[in-house]
């Protein structure tokens, strides 16, 4: 945290804990006192709720206390040897606050967050090195069978056709269900090929050349056969996909266009008040 937010943070809390140290209040009411500071009853309301335990609140009410000491004891020994006077601080706080809630209110009125596809696909265009990949992604769909599986030499078949579409998908996902096989047959979504790895062991030294070369693997090991059959691939350094990137994309040109009601708005308002004369500048 920076010195001058730490600065306002302390004389906030000071401004607000100034207002019990002066309250006429019986003594009954005060809950605990640091030098000047008080914490009274009336301060804790709110703290707990009725879906607790009676042990649970009085927990969480002792917690509350030790936290409030613990912050008064440190405040008060810092308003005895900081003697700097926040006013401009608070107030530049303040404003900050009023125009960041003024803008949101303006925001929430105008903003529109319709985008269309065109646009999306439009910026995707213009904007290809934003969104480079840095590892590569695959479509791609694999059966794990029992390396003695009677499904064995159907499911050799199907995953190697020269065609691969939702027939095939269809003719996997029965065979699967057949024999009760572990599988994935999304043909929709992109994966990372690192992922992918994880679920059929195959050895690789350089993806590009990898992926470039082969469509159909069949890996072994000691107790299973793996069949991957790749769809489409995209390599490092090439762009994601825009079926990928279009929710980014779409909160990029709403943040653009957020950005730009807001300096419409400040120019607006800095017009009218020249036009009315209100701007004088000595």
């Amino acid at each position: 945290m920076s010195s001058t937010r730490l600065h306002i943070s302390i004389a906030v809390i000071a401004a607000v804990l100034m207002v019990s140290c002066i309250r006429n209040v019986d003594d009954s009411e005060i809950v605990a006192q640091v030098y000047d500071h008080k914490l009274l009853r009336s301060d804790l309301d709110g703290i707990t709720t009725a879906d607790l335990s009676q042990d649970d609140s009085a927990a969480l009410v002792q917690n509350y206390i030790d936290q409030w000491i613990m912050q008064m004891t440190v405040l008060s020994k810092a308003e005895k040897n900081i003697k700097t006077n926040f006013d401009s601080e608070l107030q530049n706080y303040k404003n900050s606050l009023l125009t960041h809630a003024y803008e949101q209110r303006i925001v929430d009125q105008l903003l529109d967050t319709n985008v269309r596809d065109e646009e999306i696909a439009e910026y995707y265009e213009a904007h290809p090195d934003d969104f480079l990949l840095t590892s590569s992604i695959v479509k791609a769909v694999y059966v794990k069978t029992p390396a003695k599986s009677k499904a064995l030499p159907k499911l050799k078949q199907t995953m190697s056709k020269s065609a691969f579409d939702d027939a095939e998908v269809i003719e996997l996902r029965h065979l699967a269900s057949k024999y009760g096989l572990d599988c994935s047959l999304d043909i929709n979504t992109w994966v990372p090929f690192s992922s992918l790895q994880m679920a059929v062991p195959v050895k690789v030294y350089n993806e590009e050349l990898f992926l470039k070369k082969n469509r159909y693997i069949t890996v072994s090991d000691d107790t299973n056969t793996y069949l991957l059959r790749i769809l489409e691939y995209r390599t490092s350094s090439e762009a994601a996909p825009l079926e990928m990137q279009q929710d980014n994309i779409k909160a990029i040109i709403i943040n653009h266009r957020k950005v730009e009601l807001i300096r419409k708005m400040q120019n607006d308002l800095l017009r009218e008040a020249e036009e009315s004369g209100n701007i004088k500048r000595f």
